[in-house]
């Protein structure tokens, strides 16, 4: 990571229709922030995984193969795609609440699981298929 500075990034609305479909959660709409300090703490926690993400945050965020509720982080759900010429899957911890201050859901983490990781999240029913948006 070096010495770049990092700064906010805006990667745009929640999926709150996808995640009502998919979990039965139902959360306002609304626009989704990675911090800078959620970046620094992803970044030490898994440094050569965040920077093949965040060029797909947006669509990662936006279009999700899955959607999760692992039940043991309250408050957070997971979002899970493919991101192309990386193996398994990148998935990006969201929270469920906007937050006070600034009125944005937030990233928690973002990280690669492997295949085998999202296989068996999927048997476990933490992770579920999202169901297609119907074409307008």
């Amino acid at each position: 990571m070096g010495k770049n500075k990092l700064f906010d990034i805006f990667p745009g609305a929640m999926p709150d229709d996808e995640i009502y479909d998919t979990l039965g959660i139902e959360i306002d709409p609304g626009d989704v922030k990675f911090s800078a300090p959620a970046q620094k703490h992803a970044h030490k926690r898994h440094p050569a995984d965040v920077p093949l993400i965040i060029p797909h945050l947006s669509q990662i965020i936006s279009s999700p193969t899955y959607l999760g509720d692992d039940h043991r982080n309250p408050g957070k759900i997971e979002v899970v795609s493919r991101v192309p010429g990386v193996a398994g899957a990148a998935l990006i911890a969201l929270t469920v609440e906007k937050n006070e201050t600034d009125g944005f859901y937030h990233v928690c983490s973002s990280y690669f699981i492997t295949q085998s990781e999202l296989d068996k999240k999927r048997d476990k029913g933490i992770l579920r298929i999202v169901k297609p948006k119907p074409k307008t």
